[in-house]
C-alpha cells in the first residue's frame, strides 16, 4: 500500500514541477515578444533602442506572468 502512496506523490511532484516549467517557459517567450515589440516601437518612434527593448521586455515578461494559470504550490 505505502508503493502506490509513494508513486502517486511523485506523480504529482513531476505535474507541479511540469507547470511551474511550463509557466517559467511562457514568462520568457513572453519577454522576447516583448523584447521585440519593444525594438519596433523604438525604431519607429526614434527612440532608444536599449532602453525602449529593455522596457518591452519587462512589460512582456510581467503581462505574460499575470496571464498565465497559477501553478499550485
Amino acid at each position: 500500500m505505502s508503493d502506490a502512496k509513494q508513486i502517486m506523490d511523485r506523480v504529482r511532484n513531476l505535474k507541479s514541477d511540469s507547470m511551474a516549467m511550463k509557466k517559467t517557459k511562457g514568462t520568457i517567450t513572453g519577454g522576447f515578444i516583448g523584447m521585440g515589440v519593444g525594438l519596433l516601437y523604438g525604431i519607429a518612434k526614434n527612440y532608444n533602442l536599449v532602453s525602449s527593448a529593455f522596457l518591452g521586455a519587462i512589460l512582456g515578461g510581467l503581462v505574460s506572468q499575470l496571464i498565465l494559470p497559477k501553478v499550485d504550490e
